[in-house]
């Protein structure tokens, strides 16, 4: 499936492993795809940033903390644990099941390649309680609305 990637849905995926491992989480999650798919071009167009994603999920971690009880500021001044340099990162179920989507979202267009663009549309087929859902509504984006968007772009450039 990979060699159907373009280089910038590689990239994609490449930048959510070394996102995933510079914050020293143990799997690749849909979170650090969209982050990797947030500077693409398909994630400009529609005003996505990486750091704009990663505020939303900051935000969303600290809020979580807040409801169990636990100061997030305690959390943030905790030494950083150093990451492994090295070592291969699994990917989530749903992650996996992003890529899996991106194929067919490519398919059902007659699209030969996978690109960026095909992850978002992936992305958008999340559920609610999906980290990538939940930072998109955090940042006014509707995924409904992104999907509908990206295949009107789609079409137009086919």
């Amino acid at each position: 499936m990979f060699e159907r990637f373009t280089r910038e849905a590689r990239q994609v995926v490449t930048r959510g492993v070394e996102e995933a491992r510079e914050r020293s989480d143990g799997r690749v999650g849909t979170d650090h795809l969209l982050v990797g798919a947030a500077d693409t071009g398909a994630g400009k167009q529609i005003g996505l940033s990486a750091g704009a994603v990663w505020g939303e999920l900051d935000r969303i971690d600290r809020e979580a903390l807040a409801a169990v009880g636990i100061d997030p500021s305690l959390i943030a001044a905790a030494p950083a644990v150093r990451p492994r340099e090295h070592r291969h990162l699994p990917f989530t179920g749903a992650s996996k099941d992003v890529l899996k989507q991106s194929l067919r979202e490519a398919i059902s267009m007659n699209h030969r390649h996978i690109g960026a663009e095909h992850i978002l549309l992936a992305l958008t087929t999340l559920p609610e309680s999906d980290r990538a859902t939940r930072v998109l509504r955090g940042l006014g984006i509707d995924p409904a609305v992104l999907r509908q968007t990206l295949l009107e772009t789609l079409h137009r450039a086919s």
